[in-house]
């Protein structure tokens, strides 16, 4: 059985022979090493670290996957390829990895699966496959037997800090990848946040304390999400404690104010759902963090698809090694199939702009929650450690790249835009993408 990583930038799942692992998408760069959640020692784990010391914790570098600068530290790392070199050498190591499948999001691009090919034969990793983790899910059975029939379908990959969404079609017994488009105002982070929030408003209302006003409590509180969402899955109600300077502070949570909290991204991602829609919570929360969204042909997707993986690397050929292509069918053509831009390969420049929706000449506008607002009269702001555009106010967006505050992703050294590039800030969390608007 071959080895299989599950991309995506909150947590990545291994499947090794029949058991599955995760580690979580956070890098700790703690003075001359850089420590990951491997599943050892809790103290050297990054996630544990994520609220005590956030300036020195990255958890953006599995979204990029590319060159973007990152804060150095004594180890050496440069860039977000730095940090996806030290997580895959860690995991090879740990996990004794030689061959490996690779299941990646779809706002991968060429040059992001070239890097990530590069970086992992540094590894001295052998890649025997790429996949497309929209098209895999379809693939793989992910809807139930009395929708997997022919038609458009919709695939929302909720990560950390943003939300892809990808169009596919399955006809003729394969699986087409088409339209993705990138929601920024749902992520598993801004999620967690709210939540926070919540609690912190609960603690102060019931036991007047504020568990955000320290780090080590925060931290604590932080942690306990994941049980919280468990038992609130499974009771209904969840009862929370921190403990500060030895003493227990305790407050509770039950269904209903959990889905309150969360109702504005349940309802985001049900405006920006149409037809037959799959959604991958990535492993957030189980199935308390969206309940509520059982409305017809949307359908929650839990754990990462494992069936057909084998049977399509074996039928790969001498080599044992495929990458899919667009448009280009699997070797067993009554398989559902999945398909993905060979790395190297210049895409066809009509087809690029159909998928991403933008050109290769100037950039005209920023594109942020869904809307396109031209760059002359978009207003960036950083409130409640989010980013955001409107129209309207001063045009901003030149200034803040002369003066540090925002920073071209893929090449934070520029100030000049260009279609495609992903605007990121220090101060606040969120992705801005640059367009060309015709």
């Amino acid at each position: 059985m071959v080895d299989v990583l599950h991309i995506n930038d909150n947590k990545l799942l291994l499947r090794k022979e029949r058991e599955q692992f995760a580690s979580q998408g956070y890098a700790w760069l703690a003075n001359e090493s850089v420590h990951f959640d491997l599943g050892g020692d809790a103290q050297s784990s990054a996630i544990k670290r994520c609220r005590l010391a956030p300036q020195e914790i990255n958890n953006r570098y599995w979204m990029q996957c590319d060159q973007s600068a990152i804060s150095s530290n004594i180890a050496g790392m440069r860039h977000a390829a730095d940090l996806i070199w030290q997580h895959l050498s860690q995991l090879k190591q740990q996990f004794n990895l030689d061959d490996l499948v690779l299941v990646v999001p779809s706002h991968y691009r060429s040059e992001n699966l070239q890097l990530l090919l590069g970086v992992a034969k540094a590894c001295d990793l052998r890649i025997r496959g790429l996949l497309n983790k929209a098209s895999l899910a379809l693939a793989s059975g992910a809807l139930s037997s009395d929708q997997a029939n022919e038609g458009d379908y919709l695939h929302h990959d909720v990560q950390l800090h943003q939300t892809v969404s990808s169009r596919l079609t399955v006809a003729d017994g394969s699986v087409t990848l088409g339209e993705v488009e990138i929601i920024q105002d749902v992520g598993i982070h801004l999620m967690q946040e709210t939540l926070l929030k919540g609690l912190q408003h609960s603690f102060i209302q019931n036991d007047r304390f504020d568990p955000l006003h320290d780090a080590s409590t925060e931290q604590q509180l932080f942690d306990q999400l994941p049980k919280i969402a468990e038992q609130i899955a499974a009771h209904g109600k969840a009862n929370i404690g921190v403990e500060h300077q030895s003493k227990l502070h305790s407050t509770s949570l039950d269904t209903k104010e959990w889905q309150a909290l969360l109702s504005g991204f349940t309802q985001r991602l049900a405006q920006a759902s149409a037809g037959k829609t799959l959604i991958d919570l990535n492993s957030a929360f189980g199935s308390a963090s969206l309940a509520g969204l059982d409305a017809a042909g949307i359908e929650l997707v839990q754990g990462a698809p494992e069936r057909d993986i084998d049977a399509l690397i074996s039928d790969a050929g001498d080599g044992r090694s495929v990458v899919y292509q667009t448009d280009v069918s699997l070797p067993s053509a009554d398989r559902k199939t999945s398909h993905q831009p060979t790395p190297g390969a210049k895409p066809n420049a009509s087809k690029e702009a159909s998928v991403l929706g933008v050109a290769s000449h100037a950039a005209t506008h920023l594109l942020s929650a869904g809307k396109a607002i031209a760059i002359s009269e978009a207003e960036v702001s950083m409130h409640d450690n989010s980013l955001s555009v409107k129209v309207g106010g001063a045009a901003n967006v030149n200034n803040l790249l002369t003066g540090g505050q925002l920073f071209v992703m893929n090449d934070e050294g520029r100030t000049m835009l260009k279609p495609n590039d992903r605007l990121g800030s220090h101060l606040a969390d969120g992705v801005i993408t640059v367009i060309q608007v015709i």
